[in-house]
């Protein structure tokens, strides 16, 4: 396997000439989502063409080996999860490539993730691999979908003070003759009501800035997606005691919901 961290020009273009339609898609795939787990990726392979399991363990694989992809040290599922359980990042390579289209410097970011938060980051994730699935069946097309910290929006607050919104994700589907924008909220159960109520309130402070209105004319719903009902009970409660004129922002539905959820014409 491959050992250089920083490819070069030449061997950036060689990578970029090596590199099929399918690849292509698998390194945006991930770029978007920003983690994502092996079988996440074999579904959004099997909108797009018939590709054995095997054939594509061998593909992540030969991207990995050339930097395009990396591997977390970190396995969902334990052992017993084998290859399927593997969680990828964009490589090194695999940045450059990418930053070189959008015209920005690529960012190394290694890390081995704490449970907790990679659990978080892949709920996310397969959000954007749901929403691709429904542009596979006609129902919407996923026009934006972007991960923390692409998603974090900075504004000032009402005394000034540097304040920094941090959704999970924003997203911007079309359907039809209608656009939806929303900010989204994995909730894993795992933050208190109080917790709860003070991202609440900064998205109402972020509303109340008006910077997002002035730079796209609409302010986003905010979906909330709960992993039960009890929960769902529980962020229904806080949006209930939020200020009269901050709860139209707010949507709170389950996470199996959430293809439903993009589904229907927004208010």
């Amino acid at each position: 396997m491959s050992r250089r961290l920083y490819a070069t020009n030449a061997r950036l273009a060689e990578l970029r000439w090596s590199l099929d339609e399918l690849d292509w898609l698998l390194l945006r795939d991930v770029e978007a989502m920003r983690v994502a787990q092996a079988t996440d990726l074999q579904a959004l392979q099997d909108l797009r063409a018939e590709l054995h399991v095997r054939s594509f363990r061998r593909r992540l694989q030969r991207l990995t080996e050339e930097r395009l992809l990396e591997r977390l040290d970190r396995v969902v599922g334990g052992r017993r999860a084998g290859s399927a359980g593997f969680v990828y990042i964009l490589g090194k390579a695999g940045q450059q490539l990418l930053a070189a289209e959008h015209e920005q410097p690529a960012t190394r970011r290694p890390w081995t993730p704490r449970p907790a938060w990679l659990a978080h980051a892949l709920a996310v994730s397969r959000l954007y691999v749901t929403l691709r699935q429904a542009e596979a069946a006609a129902r919407l097309k996923l026009v934006t979908f972007e991960a923390e910290p692409t998603s974090w929006r900075p504004f000032v607050g009402s005394h000034g003070t540097p304040t920094l919104l941090k959704p999970d994700a924003f997203v911007l589907v079309e359907q039809d003759l209608f656009s939806d924008r929303r900010f989204i909220e994995v909730d894993c159960g795992t933050e208190s009501p109080a917790t709860l109520a003070r991202k609440f309130d900064v998205y109402w402070r972020y509303f109340q800035s008006g910077q997002e209105q002035l730079q796209h004319g609409i302010f986003p719903s905010v979906l909330w997606l709960a992993p039960t009902k009890a929960r769902e009970d529980v962020l229904q409660a806080v949006a209930k005691r939020q200020p009269t004129d901050a709860q139209p922002l707010h949507v709170v539905s389950l996470y199996a919901n959430a293809n439903q959820t993009f589904s229907e014409e927004p208010p």
